[in-house]
């Protein structure tokens, strides 16, 4: 498998002001870029994509998306994502993604154009699949507490809660500090865990929640170990283990964020 993560040095503010302008991102070009907004993750493969359009065939959006793309170049001047011959891989202009030994692969939204579809189309109710968390209302007093049953029993999870903490915190663990895109590049951004300080499974009751106050950010690896015994370790608790730890090496989450 092969994941194509190159930078483009857009920023959301500035793919808002492109889905805006009608010369570059035209009525079709929002159609696709919407449903990959919506998708899971806002990953989406080209089949999957001219399935739901009802395009004869996905060769259609083959064109299309560079289409889409040289228009953006041309209108920013900022540098394309190059192959190793110095062509340019116009699809990935928007987005990130990867292709799989069998020949298919998928298109994954670049996070600066996901804040800006935000902006445009309003916030998504897709889900985010971080293992715990779900999003379940929009709304402007934010509740926790209810128990839903979703695969397995989970907690509902705010969207708009979520996002408040890592607006106020940053997406750096805060344990051990560790940045997902620091280490992975841009597939990393907003690559988070948010973990509860009161554990919900203590809470019977829906309460209003202070997303400054309740929540933070933490890797998977952290979260992993907050959670080890019934009543949670305290993010102070976890410090200490990884202060008093023997083995200086970088941490690396290796429990799985998706």
């Amino acid at each position: 498998m092969r994941y194509y993560n190159d930078p483009v040095e857009i920023s959301a503010e500035v793919w808002a002001e492109l889905l805006t302008d009608s010369e570059v991102t035209r009525k079709d070009d929002l159609e696709v870029l919407k449903l990959i907004y919506e998708s899971r993750n806002h990953e989406m493969h080209a089949a999957e994509i001219a399935l739901k359009l009802n395009l004869s065939h996905h060769v259609t959006l083959n064109s299309q998306i560079p289409r889409f793309s040289k228009r953006v170049i041309a209108r920013t001047g900022v540098q394309p994502p190059t192959r190793e011959d110095g062509s340019i891989r116009w699809w990935h202009v928007p987005f990130l993604g990867y292709d799989k030994s069998d020949g298919t692969g998928s298109w994954i939204m670049r996070p600066e154009l996901v804040v800006a579809c935000e902006r445009v189309f309003g916030q998504d109710d897709s889900e985010l699949v971080y293992p715990g968390e779900m999003t379940v209302q929009d709304s402007t007093v934010l509740f926790e507490g209810a128990v839903s049953k979703i695969v397995v029993n989970r907690y509902e999870r705010d969207k708009k809660a979520r996002t408040e903490c890592i607006d106020h915190y940053g997406c750096r663990c805060a344990v051990c500090g560790f940045d997902f895109e620091k280490v992975y590049g841009p597939i990393g951004q907003n690559k988070i865990h948010v973990h509860h300080l009161i554990p919900l499974s203590e809470i019977r009751q829906e309460y209003k929640i202070d997303p400054v106050r309740d929540l933070r950010p933490v890797c998977p690896n952290c979260h992993l170990i907050i959670h080890s015994k019934r009543e949670p370790f305290t993010i102070d608790e976890v410090k200490e283990m990884i202060g008093s730890g023997s083995d200086p090496a970088p941490h690396l989450p290796l429990s799985p964020l998706l």
